[in-house]
């Protein structure tokens, strides 16, 4: 059963309660992401969600650690783009203990001169790794093109010139600013009560309600393509991708299908024809991502670096096709039933359960039952599915960015 109560200071409580299981997956979404910092500031909301886990009045680091780990929970963190989530799996009879933590660490974190340069270290080192991987970059350079001069283009992480000048003040005061009682949503799924939930956040959250700075994009760009040579790799790793919609549109069931459709499993169209038939990568996949004011559609493909402009040629062919002859026999029923499949398999999970109810808090501010999400994705037609690859799936609108041993030169794309 799904219940929702928002308290006065802004913060949105939503839960579904599962009789049938012994745990409780607990989420608390703060809606600010590093979309919402500038240049100079990048990369520090990441930075706070990594100081929350060194030491409140009440606990040190180990004993967060400890306390958790103690009755069997799993917790953990990230930034995204647009929000902030904590979160925590734990079963049921611990809630009061676990919920404890969590609001302790949320409001009454230390920030300590010492622990503030040693977790710059750590940072550091994700940084590194993030621009160590080919693929991460591929997608990130990608951003840049879709999203240019907008904040949704930068690093959730940051770059080391800025994380190395986050002082103490600084780190306190953008917090202050960003974690607001109407930027917060506690969710949660499982075998809870959740009267005892509400007043367990009620009798404990402190923060205030302010009103917030409305987010917008600017229009899409024209077609650009970004090459970036490291000559060290082996493989080329290429990001296509164009703007789309945001979440809350109605499109947004078509191109849940078109999405799948395209790369979103081994019968999908690109899977099948770069991989199985053509046996020019082994890794192909689409992505949708969808914001509170935009989106995009894309690709993502890793291959040799001879064949690049082949295997980016032949994705847009595929495009295209599908565009001039539509689908397949029993082609768009199998990628529905994939689609409800994956849905239903995932409820099983009372994360997978409660990340869906927050997900829907967030960008709808209402809850969507399982039978409106199947309903939704039944009605979707080839009509639709086909208007929407010839709105969106044009090679001239499409940004590309490809990283890899080749020379930039030399390309055609």
């Amino acid at each position: 059963m799904y219940k929702k109560t928002v308290l006065n200071n802004g913060v949105r409580i939503v839960t579904e309660s599962i009789d049938n299981v012994k745990s409780i997956a607990l989420g608390v979404c703060v809606l600010a992401g590093s979309r919402d910092e500038n240049q100079d500031e990048n990369g520090i909301l990441h930075f706070i969600e990594h100081m929350l886990f060194k030491g409140t009045e009440k606990r040190t680091v180990k004993d967060i650690a400890s306390e958790i780990e103690a009755v069997g929970a799993e917790a953990n963190a990230f930034t995204a783009k647009e929000f902030t989530y904590y979160y925590a799996r734990f079963l049921d009879e611990h809630l009061e203990r676990i919920w404890d933590i969590i609001q302790d660490i949320l409001q009454n974190s230390l920030f300590r001169e010492e622990d503030i340069e040693k977790e710059k270290g750590v940072v550091f080192e994700e940084i590194k790794d993030f621009e160590d991987s080919s693929a991460d970059q591929s997608l990130y350079n990608l951003s840049q093109l879709l999203y240019k001069n907008h904040p949704l283009s930068m690093s959730i992480l940051g770059s080391k010139e800025n994380v190395k000048r986050f002082k103490r003040k600084t780190i306190i005061n953008f917090l202050e600013s960003h974690y607001l009682g109407n930027n917060i949503i506690v969710a949660a799924s499982g075998r809870l009560d959740h009267e005892k939930l509400r007043n367990l956040v009620k009798d404990s959250f402190r923060f205030t309600k302010k009103d917030n700075e409305k987010r917008s994009l600017p229009p899409p760009g024209e077609k650009s393509v970004i090459v970036k040579t490291k000559r060290e790799r082996k493989q080329a790793h290429i990001a296509l991708g164009t703007r789309t919609v945001k979440y809350d549109s109605q499109e947004r069931y078509g191109l849940l299908v078109l999405d799948t459709l395209l790369g979103g499993g081994m019968s999908s169209r690109l899977f099948h024809r770069l991989r199985e038939q053509e046996g020019l990568v082994y890794n192909v996949a689409s992505f949708l991502d969808l914001f509170s004011d935009g989106g995009s559609i894309g690709v993502y493909l890793a291959t040799s670096p001879k064949n690049v402009e082949k295997t980016i040629s032949i994705a847009f062919e595929e495009m295209k096709k599908l565009k001039k002859d539509g689908l397949d026999g029993s082609e768009l029923k199998n990628v529905k039933e994939n689609l409800k499949g994956s849905l239903m398999l995932g409820l099983e999970s009372t994360t997978n359960r409660m990340v869906r109810i927050l997900k829907n808090e967030m960008h709808l501010n209402r809850y969507i039952s399982l039978d409106e999400t199947t309903e939704k994705i039944g009605k979707v037609t080839e009509d639709e599915v086909i208007a929407l690859a010839r709105k969106y799936l044009n090679r001239d609108k499409f940004c590309i960015s490809v990283v890899g041993p080749i020379k930039s030169k030399n390309l055609r794309i």
